[in-house]
């Protein structure tokens, strides 16, 4: 994910050199953000204990989610920028780019401008914070106000998460507007060859699921959400935005895909057109012999024609989508039906 600085387009973010140094680490990227969690969760256990919280149980579950937050933010991004250049490497015979455009490509896909990354972090922390002093405060934070030296910790951590948060809704947006460019620009389509028009799909699905998990975990940790219509709007909302992300970057190979097609149908049109017409002289001059050959050719042409019209223009391979929709649709309608539950059987 790094390249020359002489061929960097921009200076990448704190958030890509950071990953680039997990990267290098003698252990496996995914056991550091795992240990990070842990001790992040562990360092506000020890001012909790400290601060003589350890009977405001109701707290914990808000702990776990606080110190999870951020490690599980910063390995999303790493797993999606893996994922695009590893899809964009599997395109290059399938793409008309020239050697500079392809690494141009591939650096801006895993790496984010830096003033930008900063900007959208901290756009979202003082949106946050200017909403947290106009909104009032979910009774499980009501225990922070009795413990002053935990909640300073638990608040700057709370507020990197959010930062992140900010990172990650700008790194999404870039990264899918980026792949909707290589898949309607520089794609070159092939109806028997259609895993590079694939290719870009796990990391969509990726995407759109990373996305509502942190949502759906926000809910599960603060079940007093389930009974308000107004958050269960709200999770709604997120997965149709879920759903656009993972369908919308692979639309332009889909339009490709659809007209390639579509002017393949035509060609076997026009060929059954030329065949029955010369099909039909034959048999009025009782030439059975170039019958029986050009009825071979019918055969052969009625085969292509079954076989191009069973090539599906929609991007991505049926598991993808059945996992990408499922993890995103599943938990949303668990959450309607508890909210329904809540409301005809009371709490």
């Amino acid at each position: 994910m790094t390249a020359n600085s002489k061929e960097r387009p921009y200076k990448p973010s704190w958030i890509d050199r950071f990953n680039n140094w997990v990267e290098k680490l003698p252990v496996h990227a995914w056991i550091f953000h795992v240990v990070f969690g842990i001790v992040l969760i562990m360092v506000q256990m020890l001012f909790f204990w400290l601060d003589s919280g350890l009977q405001a149980e109701e707290i914990l579950p808000v702990i776990i989610v606080n110190g999870l937050a951020t490690p599980f933010l910063l390995a999303l991004i790493y797993l999606l920028d893996n994922q695009a250049v590893t899809a964009l490497d599997s395109m290059r015979s399938s793409l008309e780019m020239t050697e500079p455009e392809f690494g141009e490509y591939r650096y801006k896909l895993s790496n984010m401008p830096s003033r930008a990354a900063l900007i959208a972090g901290l756009t979202l922390l003082v949106a946050v914070i200017a909403m947290e002093q106009l909104s009032t405060v979910p009774s499980r934070y009501a225990a922070l106000e009795q413990l002053p030296i935990f909640a300073v910790v638990f608040h700057i951590i709370d507020k990197i998460s959010v930062f992140m948060y900010g990172v990650m809704v700008y790194h999404t947006i870039r990264q899918l507007r980026l792949v909707n460019t290589v898949n309607s620009r520089y794609l070159r389509i092939s109806l028997f060859n259609v895993g590079p028009s694939q290719a870009f799909s796990k990391l969509t699905a990726s995407t759109a699921v990373g996305l509502v998990f942190g949502v759906y975990a926000w809910m599960l940790f603060n079940p007093e959400l389930l009974a308000e219509p107004i958050s269960v709007g709200f999770a709604s909302s997120f997965t149709v935005l879920a759903v656009a992300v993972f369908i919308w970057p692979l639309l332009g190979a889909h339009r490709l895909l659809a007209k390639e097609k579509e002017r393949a149908l035509h060609e076997i049109d026009l060929r059954f057109k030329a065949v029955f017409a010369k099909f039909d002289q034959h048999l009025h001059d009782d030439d059975y012999a170039e019958t029986e050959r050009l009825y071979g050719t019918i055969t052969s042409l009625e085969i292509k024609l079954k076989r191009i019209s069973e090539i599906p223009t929609w991007p991505w391979r049926s598991e993808t989508a059945r996992f990408a929709l499922t993890a995103i649709a599943l938990p949303l309608i668990l959450t309607i039906l508890q909210l329904l539950a809540v409301q005809a059987f009371g709490r």
